[in-house]
């Protein structure tokens, strides 16, 4: 409280002073001070657990949005799972991306396909949960991108960051 009222103090001085501009990075550290608190709290109590568990989160599941590229609209997310010695991506029910001609989901090392990409598979829908069985042999820890590639008109639709775990990397022939 008395850290607050200080910084609240400064904040104004400041900008009586014309330093405006140093005042968000003193609320920004005061945030992020309350929010790593707030965690270990929730860590402690085991709260994190049953918050993790209500907001349909597993810890060692990765589950990560996609972002839209310019001009275009994406939604939903996406996870990786292992079935039957298989690994999976799997697009959430909340997909959605801009229709387009001939849309390929593609692990990639940057923002488009390369010579390393791996084709995964064509989208079935541009919405909706779908599953896709990862080539075999593919590590996944050669990639950080995960796209919706429009190989007809040689666009990016949408990308979402690749999230690694132990037991996602490569998948034996």
């Amino acid at each position: 409280m008395r850290r607050s009222l200080r910084s609240s103090l400064f904040c104004g001085l400041a900008a009586l002073a014309g330093l405006a501009s140093i005042c968000p990075p003193l609320a920004a550290q005061h945030d992020s001070a309350m929010m790593s608190h707030d965690s270990a709290m929730m860590q402690e109590s085991g709260m994190k657990k049953d918050h993790d568990e209500m907001m349909g989160h597993e810890a060692m599941e990765p589950n990560m949005m996609f972002m839209s590229a310019a001009g275009h609209k994406a939604a939903g997310d996406y996870e990786i799972t292992e079935a039957n010695g298989k690994q999976q991506i799997k697009l959430t029910s909340d997909f959605a991306v801009d229709k387009a001609p001939d849309l390929y989901l593609v692990l990639a090392g940057v923002d488009h396909p390369d010579a390393q990409s791996v084709y995964v598979a064509k989208l079935n829908n541009a919405t909706g949960a779908q599953s896709y069985d990862v080539p075999k042999g593919t590590d996944l820890s050669k990639f950080s991108k995960l796209l919706v590639w429009s190989k007809k008109s040689n666009t990016l639709i949408a990308s979402a960051d690749l999230a690694h775990s132990g037991h996602m990397m490569q998948m034996h022939k």
